[in-house]
């Protein structure tokens, strides 16, 4: 069965997640992956309609939606995010997101630190 595999990649936004008190306050950069995969099977292409697919500016839009509110863990963004893509696009027949805080505030580590949920 032929699938389209919609993509945001090394999408950057800044928010205010984490355990630590401070990440509240000064927040971090993080960097998000997602992919959505849709039955192709009855595409067509000479249509060339928007409503015939996954909008992927309406993914970024989903995405700010959930990275806006303040948590503590990545797993709850993560979850967060497959369930409203879920009940916005029944037709979703897989996805995952990969949620990397670039700078994480764990002494003496250089290096970055984050969550993948395939759903």
């Amino acid at each position: 069965m032929p699938e389209f595999e919609i993509q945001l990649r090394d999408v950057l936004m800044y928010a205010f997640h984490g355990v630590m008190p401070e990440e509240g306050i000064v927040g971090n950069q993080y960097r998000v992956n997602v992919r959505l995969r849709i039955d192709a099977s009855k595409f067509d292409a000479d249509q060339d309609d928007i409503d015939s697919t996954v909008s992927y500016a309406e993914i970024f839009e989903i995405l700010q939606h959930v990275m806006s509110s303040r948590v503590s863990l990545l797993e709850t963004l993560a979850v967060k995010f497959a369930k409203e893509v879920s009940c916005r696009w029944p037709e979703v027949k897989s996805g995952s997101i990969e949620i990397v805080k670039t700078v994480p505030p764990i002494p003496n580590m250089i290096g970055e630190a984050g969550v993948k949920y395939e759903f």
